[in-house]
């Protein structure tokens, strides 16, 4: 599968998830449960706008690989956001974010197969990489 082929597929997948309303809900409570670390983090954040941040977030995950190289990149402002010079989100979080995601992913795409997820893991690996590039 190429990355555009998995672009595609992951984007198809988010769509079915997303209109769920309880998506977003659910899968910080998968985060959470797989990274109790990350539950102080978000002791005083308004989860509705947090919903919106990740809807968004999730779309330049999804968009970032078909981005033209050079800086700035559309994960730049979210990159710098999330550094060790604003949120200091560790590196190392960022796979049991990604896991937490297809967790979810499973539980709320009716077409979800081995190959659905191996989409969305190759869709958002570069974005990811570049992410933790940057702390």
């Amino acid at each position: 599968m190429t990355d555009q082929e998995a672009a595609a597929r992951a984007k198809a997948s988010y769509a079915r998830c997303s209109v769920a309303p309880e998506f977003f809900d659910a899968f910080y409570r998968r985060f959470f449960t797989l990274c109790p670390a990350a539950r102080p983090m978000f002791a005083k954040t308004d989860f509705d706008r947090q919903h919106r941040l990740l809807r968004h977030a999730f779309g330049l995950l999804l968009n970032f690989p078909a981005q033209r190289d050079g800086e700035p990149t559309i994960l730049s402002r979210v990159a710098d956001r999330h550094s060790r010079r604003d949120l200091a989100i560790d590196p190392a979080l960022y796979p049991l974010f990604i896991d937490s995601l297809i967790d979810t992913v499973k539980q709320y795409d009716h077409e979800f197969t081995p190959a659905v997820e191996g989409a969305w893991r190759t869709a958002v690996a570069t974005g990811v990489e570049y992410m933790q590039s940057k702390y």
